[in-house]
């Protein structure tokens, strides 16, 4: 009995923390993850809803040479732009999540999607 309490204890817990996660972002705050490996760098972000017109159009501005468009756009796909640049890119209003796979793509798209990222990390965390 003791052990059945501890359980529904300890999974009351985590519910509380994972809601917490979701409830910051919709408040505003933002949460910026960046992780690179060897071949893989991979870009996670949750921020106001608000921001995302404002992400969407710098993402547009930053790849308008591809002539491809992220504005009023929710995407899942892995994109192969005009140009050469290659990602994965998934855009919900208030979530993105991008990765960019570095054997690929060149060395110079490689720095671009890095200062894409910087950008957006800007933009979000921004109050």
């Amino acid at each position: 009995m003791k052990l059945s309490h501890f359980i529904i204890g300890i999974c009351l817990i985590f519910t509380c923390f994972a809601n917490a996660k979701g409830v910051m972002a919709q408040e505003g705050k933002a949460s910026v993850k960046i992780s690179e490996t060897g071949n893989v760098y991979r870009f996670k972000a949750k921020y106001d809803k608000t921001k995302t017109k404002r992400v969407q159009e710098y993402m547009t501005e930053r790849l308008k040479s591809t002539g491809f468009k992220f504005t009023n756009t929710q995407l899942d796909a892995k994109l192969a732009l005009t140009g050469g640049i290659n990602f994965y890119i998934k855009s919900y209003g208030g979530e993105l999540e991008m990765k960019f796979d570095k054997r690929k793509n060149t060395a110079d798209d490689f720095t671009m999607f890095k200062k894409i990222c910087d950008g957006i990390k800007d933009i979000v965390e921004k109050d």
